[in-house]
């Protein structure tokens, strides 16, 4: 309103110095003035026609932990928009938090922009984000291309991840357990799984050669066993989430990615273990994989987490399997590793106090 307003005083004194100067340079002026306007409209109204929106939320944070919400502009038609603004929507489905993020850019004829904006800090959860409307300007400031859109979309986000060491040795890694996989490489003593087939080698056992496929050979082959792959650390998530303040439950679940990625690095495949307040028992989540840690992240919003004694629950709960260690992260912020403190994180600091950590299994 504000540009129309100017618009019409300026054009209404080209006009009056037209007439006060007789100046035909002046009359001139003020008819391009007049049709500006409907030049402008039709190639807002060719805009409109050449116009493709995409509006995501990329899951993790960029290099600043914060989350950046982007719209994708393709702007198809062969007219420049100098001024395409959108609003953008933010909606926590839990907690029901919400936020306002305002777009602006321009996009160039036949050309394709990139517009992002975000708060510094998003939770991590399940949101919504949703865009009802995308609207383009004309250099000018008057007309408006309002372009109806309604794109909504539920992402999860998923906590930072942060540097860390965590130093898996053998001990760990192969210790003894049950397990549903077995190790690529490795032989062990399982009967139940042969890793490989080989020659028969001065000093094997009898009982390892495979009689029935030597015969078929022709000579002796001795069967290797398979070594079963447990999760042979398990990680106690000590903490009513719901009684966190935003900073602690960001420096938790941020602690809690970094070191269940950085185990995955070692090969050393873990259990996250939490107590679940409904069921009043442990739950827990293989991680053998990404691809587990990430349906860790799916689930775990499911649940009412609560707190517990871990140890003797987890005995309780899980009878006969023994691990070979156990990493606890309380409320309170304080990761322990077999007992032994390590550190009390504090929320403004967990980037540099998980650098300077040294988790050794």
């Amino acid at each position: 309103m504000r540009n129309l307003l100017l618009y019409v005083l300026g054009t209404g004194s080209i006009f009056y110095l037209a007439v006060l100067y007789n100046s035909r340079g002046f009359l001139a002026l003020g008819a391009v003035a007049l049709l500006l306007p409907p030049v402008f409209l039709y190639a807002l109204g060719e805009v409109g026609r050449g116009l493709e929106c995409a509006l995501f939320l990329p899951p993790y944070p960029d290099g600043t932990g914060g989350y950046r919400a982007v719209l994708e502009v393709q702007n198809k038609s062969a007219v420049d928009i100098p001024s395409l603004r959108a609003k953008v929507s933010l909606r926590h489905m839990d907690t029901g938090r919400t936020y306002r993020v305002k777009l602006r850019g321009k996009v160039l004829a036949g050309q394709a922009a990139r517009l992002e904006g975000g708060p510094k800090r998003l939770e991590f959860g399940l949101w919504q984000i949703e865009c009802s409307c995308v609207d383009c300007y004309d250099w000018l400031g008057i007309y408006r291309f309002r372009k109806k859109w309604g794109e909504r979309q539920q992402v999860t986000l998923f906590p930072e991840c942060y540097g860390t060491t965590v130093k898996a040795g053998v001990r760990t890694r192969l210790f003894l357990s049950d397990g549903e996989i077995y190790h690529p490489q490795i032989g062990g003593d399982d009967p139940t799984e042969i890793l490989k087939l080989r020659a028969y080698q001065k000093g094997d056992r009898p009982n390892r050669i495979h009689w029935k496929l030597s015969a078929k050979n022709g000579s002796l082959l001795v069967a290797e066993m398979g070594l079963p792959m447990g999760c042979n650390v398990v990680f106690f998530l000590d903490a009513d989430v719901g009684q966190m303040g935003q900073e602690e439950r960001a420096a938790f679940w941020g602690v809690v990615h970094s070191i269940s990625q950085e185990m995955l690095q070692q090969e050393c495949a873990h259990y996250l273990v939490w107590f679940d307040v409904q069921t009043q028992q442990l739950c827990r989540k293989a991680v053998r994989s990404p691809e587990h840690l990430m349906e860790f992240w799916g689930e775990i919003l499911r649940f009412s987490m609560g707190r517990c004694d871990f140890v003797r629950s987890y005995g309780n709960q899980f009878k006969g399997e023994a691990y070979a260690s156990r990493i606890s992260l309380s409320q309170e912020l304080l990761l322990s590793c077999n007992g032994k403190r390590l550190a009390d994180i504090r929320p403004k600091d967990v980037k540099q106090q998980l650098l300077e950590i040294e988790l050794i299994l």
